[in-house]
């Protein structure tokens, strides 16, 4: 077990080295713009402070005045500049994150090993790993170290809560889209002095990843498992904080950079130090200490754009676009993309403004104490993105074919990329893009050339309108007579002993066609066959839906020559009727099944049962009121046996001298068996038709009602004891047998 257990945490270990980034998340929201806790999140990351075996206390230190915890706490959730508030303004306010807290006893969790077994082999370091293999296995043994540690303070009966302990939160708060997973857990490891080298990929890095261990049972048979995680280390010698509210924050560089990871954004640098987008996104190289935004493609790839803020341009034109990072609506458009067959990439365009006026993130000043300003250009930002990549990465690319780079500008920081008023970039010979102006927060840019042309798909046209593109929203197509959405019986006349009534038609009530003409309805008679009252249909409204009164649970068979069909019973009246389903299939009328008054009789007919496989099947009856369903199972008894031939009697044998038969006991047994049936080489038997033999219930047998509930095998087998007894006794043994 525990050599399956390491195979695994190699694995995962393995899995990390290759930065895989996981899921997305899309959620709808309304303005950006609250710094403070959130009140409304729809997502929680679960933070944890630990430190190692040979390590004290750390979360009430003191740094300017302030309290590792607080400065955390800033920094995730409060401070002007913090990891929530990024989130949430990169996304128009989609993401609604609110970091949480687990301590133990008021305090970080204890970790088992010291600091330096999780770290390489030095001089200063002998407790070190020295081997890649030694490095990959004590990964997995820190994960599953921090894990034990807050399985067992839950266990110890510590609460989720908020910075400071004040506050209380459910255990299921840690899961908001209630996937039975924590949403996100950040590991703090408390900060060192320690002469201990930390490079990448090595344990102690800052990075994010996968670890299961965690498991918190919330009672009623749930449970809820941990999954991504992040943890980093923070220098809290150097704090910053922004003019207007004084909250001292750690570097957001990492901690931001990080929580991307956690959403599927993966790095858009180079393993060998190239970078092709480098200021145009956190996952490039981000900005100290508090990153700059996010590229509209990632922005896309996470679900926070739509067809009316990210737009697809197919023609040449003037566009205007709002400024990356100040939307408040869902109609500000923030971007363009546009289609290059000649490159097989997709253009992306962008109005970013990295000047003391800019937005919130982007500004290259953001007002902070102990910061630096960058010089970068304000503009059209460009992007070139391959095609049907969702969530692109640089990591193992190279010149000529990133996954997302940034064009134009000379500098390799992409300082100069951006396109200024009257700048012009040409993409290819046949596609130029200018920005022809620059008012407040809209930019307006011309684009000439050739794009890949738009093709409508999706949609569904009916009676009355085209269907609507999935991706540019406009009409397209023709109108399709045929297809009717909104139905409706009208003409219903119910039936007397007098005069026959009449089902009523099948009308659209969009164009008024007459979808499916009605039937005449029979007389009722005089008295009911049986003699007795029809039971009584409790009445149909709007308030009181169609129910099923018979059928449900029934038990049928798929052979036509064992039933008449299934019959089903909706209280709904006939002339109501829209359409029969069966596991969501609408069926054909007088082909699958038929329809009869008396409320709504349904009767699928054998030809159709006969199609269905064995096991439980569901059936709707939808009337204009509303739909009954019942759930019936299909079984697959045999079909009827047919009556055997009658035996023929076997010839006379010889006889010997003193006149006993010289027929052997083979010929004796053949002659028993033809009356009581042989078996075939396939193992079937041919049973005689006096048994009027069938499959029990359960399966288990076979049962004849001759037999009562003795089982046929016995009774072949008493047969063949007395086929025996008169062997031994013509072999000469005794008749007392």
């Amino acid at each position: 077990m525990k050599k399956i257990c390491t195979f695994f945490g190699l694995l995962i270990s393995m899995c990390l080295l290759l930065n895989v980034g996981f899921s997305s998340l899309s959620v709808k929201g309304a303005a950006a713009g609250n710094t403070e806790q959130t009140s409304d999140p729809n997502f929680t990351n679960l933070i944890v402070f630990a430190r190692f075996a040979d390590e004290n206390e750390f979360v009430n230190d003191i740094y300017q005045g302030v309290s590792v915890r607080e400065i955390i706490d800033n920094s995730y959730n409060t401070a002007y500049y913090s990891v929530g508030d990024y989130y949430r303004n990169a996304s128009s306010d989609k993401l609604r994150m609110n970091s949480l807290y687990l301590f133990d006893n008021g305090g970080s969790l204890q970790l088992k090993h010291e600091r330096g077994y999780y770290a390489g082999y030095s001089a200063d370091n002998p407790i070190g790993y020295n081997t890649s293999g030694e490095k990959a296995y004590r990964m997995y043994e820190l994960r599953t170290d921090w894990s034990d540690a807050i399985n067992k303070a839950i266990q110890d009966g510590n609460p989720i809560t908020n910075y400071n302990g004040s506050q209380t939160y459910s255990y299921e708060d840690l899961d908001k889209n209630r996937d039975g997973k924590i949403d996100s857990i950040t590991v703090i490891y408390k900060n060192t002095t320690q002469n201990i080298v930390i490079n990448r990929s090595d344990p102690l890095w800052n990075y994010k990843d996968y670890a299961d261990y965690v498991e918190i049972n919330l009672g009623d048979g749930r449970m809820l498992q941990s999954q991504y995680y992040v943890q980093v280390i923070n220098n809290y010698s150097t704090l910053y904080m922004a003019n207007n509210d004084q909250k001292p924050i750690v570097s957001l560089k990492s901690p931001i950079h990080e929580m991307g990871h956690i959403f599927g954004l993966l790095d858009l640098y180079n393993s060998s130090g190239q970078t092709p987008v480098y200021f145009m996104s956190a996952m490039a190289n981000a900005i100290s200490p508090v990153p700059q935004g996010l590229s509209i493609k990632e922005k896309e790839a996470l679900g926070w754009t739509d067809d009316s803020t990210l737009k697809t341009i197919t023609e040449p034109g003037e566009y205007k676009v709002k400024l990356s990072g100040t939307a408040t609506g869902t109609d500000d458009c923030i971007g363009y993309k546009a289609g290059i067959p000649e490159l097989n990439r997709t253009l992306y365009l962008e109005y970013r403004n990295f000047s003391t006026d800019g937005s919130k993130y982007d500004k290259s000043e953001k007002q902070l104490t102990n910061s630096e300003t960058s010089n970068i250009k304000s503009g059209l930002v460009c992007y070139l993105a391959q095609p049907d990549i969702r969530f692109p990465s640089n990591l193992n690319g190279k010149p000529g074919n990133w996954a997302l780079e940034v064009m134009g500008g000379t500098q390799s920081t992409k300082s100069d990329a951006a396109l200024g008023l009257n700048d012009s970039l040409q993409v290819t010979d046949k596609l130029k893009v200018t920005v022809a102006a620059i008012e407040g927060e809209v930019l307006t840019f011309q684009i000439e050339g050739e794009m890949e042309q738009h093709v409508h798909s999706g949609g569904q046209a009916t009676c009355m309108k085209k269907a609507v593109c999935e991706k540019c929203r406009e009409e397209y197509g023709e109108i399709d007579p045929t297809c009717h959405l909104n139905l409706q019986r009208r003409g219903f006349k119910e039936p007397t002993q007098e005069e026959t009534g009449y089902t009523g038609d099948l009308v659209c009530t969009d164009c008024n066609a007459i979808v499916e003409a009605g039937e005449i309805i029979d007389k009722l008679p005089v008295t009911p066959p049986d003699g007795k009252p029809e039971p009584e249909i409790p009445p149909v409204s709007p308030g009181n839906p169609p129910v099923m009164l018979e059928g449900d649970k029934a038990e049928v068979s798929k052979n036509p020559d064992n039933n008449s069909g299934a019959v089903f019973r909706s209280s709904a009246p006939l002339n109501e009727l829209v359409r029969v389903e069966v596991n969501g299939i609408k069926l054909t009328k007088d082909k699958d099944y038929t329809a009869s008054s008396g409320s709504t009789i349904i009767t699928l007919l054998p030809s159709f049962l006969a199609g269905l496989s064995e096991g439980t099947h569901s059936i709707a009856i939808v009337s204009t009121t509303g739909t009954a369903t019942a759930d019936f199972s299909v079984i697959s008894d045999p079909a009827p046996v047919p009556p055997a031939s009658t035996p023929v009697p076997p010839a006379s044998g010889n006889t010997n001298t003193d006149g006993s038969s010289t027929d052997t006991v083979a010929g004796l047994v053949s002659e028993t068996a033809s009356t009581t049936g042989s078996a075939n080489v396939s193992g079937n038997s041919s049973l005689p038709d006096t048994a009027q033999m069938k499959k029990d219930s359960s399966g288990t047998g076979i049962k004849s009602p001759q037999c009562g509930e003795k089982n046929c095998f016995t009774l072949l087998l008493d047969d063949f004891i007395e086929i025996l007894k008169k062997v031994l006794i013509f072999l000469g043994f005794s008749s007392k047998i």
